[in-house]
């Protein structure tokens, strides 16, 4: 199993998806896990659209992915608030922020002890994590 970030879970919605990317969600399928995050992610920038067919067509496909991903929507619980308290601090020490929302997909990621698919691959160094970057992946490469 591999957890898919947020940019790759919405490139299928955009207007013009990038084949290289397609091809590689088709080859890892089942695979592939989405985080709670990511749909909180999705869903914001579904409902800041106005109102009208574009952002009505998102929230139907996120309505859709939520239910086809099933028991492969991966939680941030207790495991990954450990992990991601840990991650803050150290990254803190460092004196290298992180968005809260890449500091909560990585720690689901160590917790789970699952790779992440990003194209922000530079957002998750030192997180102790695999990561792949489906813009430049092999088809099936996870």
């Amino acid at each position: 199993m591999i957890i898919v970030d947020t940019n790759v879970v919405s490139e299928p919605l955009r207007r013009r998806p990038d084949p290289h990317v397609l091809a590689w969600l088709e080859a890892t399928g089942s695979e592939a896990a989405i985080t709670s995050v990511t749909v909180g992610e999705l869903w914001f920038g579904a409902v800041r659209l106005p109102a009208g067919r574009r952002r009505r067509e998102l929230l139907e496909s996120l309505e859709q992915l939520v239910l086809q991903a099933g028991d492969r929507l991966l939680s941030f619980d207790e495991p990954a608030a450990h992990a991601y308290g840990q991650l803050r601090a150290d990254r803190e020490a460092a004196g290298r922020a992180v968005e809260v929302e890449d500091l909560m997909i990585g720690a689901i990621c160590l917790a789970r002890g699952l790779p992440l698919a990003t194209r922000n691959v530079r957002h998750f160094e030192g997180f102790g994590i695999r990561l792949v970057n489906p813009w430049e992946a092999e088809p099936g490469e996870a």
